[in-house]
């Protein structure tokens, strides 16, 4: 199979901590692989979600399987699916419709090693004499049989139906929710919190939540270089892509810096012109006041009078502002996020 994807059983180990049983690939810095110890370490509740990293998104099931060798009786494992997010469509929601749709196949997938009743024991053989890469290397030839009949049948099921060696689109049609603002403003830091954030509420299941785990991975910062009048981003090599393909942006200034506003609304203004030259309906619209402690704070009548805001809403444009301080508001970011993806879906 190919490193697009990739399937791997991972358990708890009571002494050692999170562990590998088997996978369908080696999981290597070099893969740019997602660390699912921090999954195991973090949740022990059996139950489906999805998890959004760098260059993979994954759905993951936990379950419990019997075990006389365990403490409580119960083994934790967990069956991780990933796929590198260049090969999804150019929706966001394509992305979580996807990865939702293969919680009833993990579900059956983890009934049938349920039933594989030697795998407890081999999760207890003594770490310090491994030489293997997996711990199911160490299974008798039976077990190992038995298993990898049923690790492939199921990774079979699990992968799309299209040839993973090509995208099904170019990587270049990928859609960006973009962030701009002016420089200095906590463009940088609202989107490692972001990600930090996504990992705090993996719980939660309602709609919003779920696909902001996947809209993690399609968050960019598109700089502007004033002194050229250019705009720099990772995916696209101009303006006009940007726009074409953007699914909303989120426009970030220093709240209590008046330069910092005006800056933030010149560099909307440029995309805006662009999107009306290319008669191209407006995606929403987030926009961030970032509050700085023990400064003073401009008014929203202001924020609204400066960018327009109602002037906007008349014409259609789903837009909305919040005021917020981007190191600590933590719940006021999930809630202008969740904002945000109910406009997009």
């Amino acid at each position: 199979m190919s490193q697009d994807q990739i399937l791997c059983i991972s358990y708890f180990d009571q002494v050692m901590g999170p562990s590998t049983l088997y996978s369908s690939e080696l999981l290597s810095e070099s893969l740019n692989t997602p660390n699912l110890d921090r999954i195991l370490e973090f949740n022990d509740e059996e139950g489906t979600f999805i998890f959004a990293y760098r260059k993979y998104q994954t759905v993951n099931h936990l379950f419990y399987i019997d075990s006389d060798f365990a403490r409580g009786g119960k083994e934790l494992l967990m069956i991780t699916y990933m796929v590198r997010a260049a090969i999804f469509k150019d929706e966001i929601v394509d992305v979580f419709k996807y990865l939702d749709s293969k919680e009833p196949i993990l579900e059956e997938f983890a009934s049938e090693i349920k039933h594989l009743k030697d795998i407890p024991s081999i999760l207890h053989l003594k770490k310090s004499t491994f030489s293997e890469e997996f711990v199911m290397d160490l299974a008798s030839e039976e077990l190992k049989t038995n298993f990898m009949k049923i690790f492939n049948r199921y990774f079979e099921r699990l992968v799309p139906k299209f040839q993973l060696d090509t995208p099904i689109k170019g990587k270049t049609r990928l859609k960006k929710v973009f962030i701009v603002g002016a420089p200095q403003v906590g463009k940088t830091t609202l989107l490692k919190n972001i990600e930090l954030i996504q990992f705090l509420h993996v719980k939660r299941n309602d709609l919003p939540s779920r696909i902001y785990e996947v809209l993690v991975e399609n968050i960019e910062i598109l700089k502007y270089n004033d002194e050229f009048g250019e705009f720099i981003c990772k995916e696209y090599e101009n303006l006009e892509e940007c726009t074409l393909l953007a699914q909303a942006f989120i426009l970030v200034f220093n709240l209590s810096d008046q330069n910092s506003i005006y800056q933030t609304k010149k560099v909307f203004q440029i995309i805006h012109d662009k999107h009306l030259t290319l008669e191209k309906e407006l995606v929403p619209i987030l926009i961030v006041g970032n509050k700085f402690q023990d400064k003073e704070q401009f008014q929203p009548d202001f924020i609204h009078e400066i960018f327009e805001i109602e002037k906007f809403k008349e014409l259609g444009v789903k837009i909305k502002y919040y005021a917020l301080n981007i190191l600590t508001e933590d719940e006021n970011i999930m809630k202008t996020l969740r904002w945000m993806i109910k406009q997009i879906i």
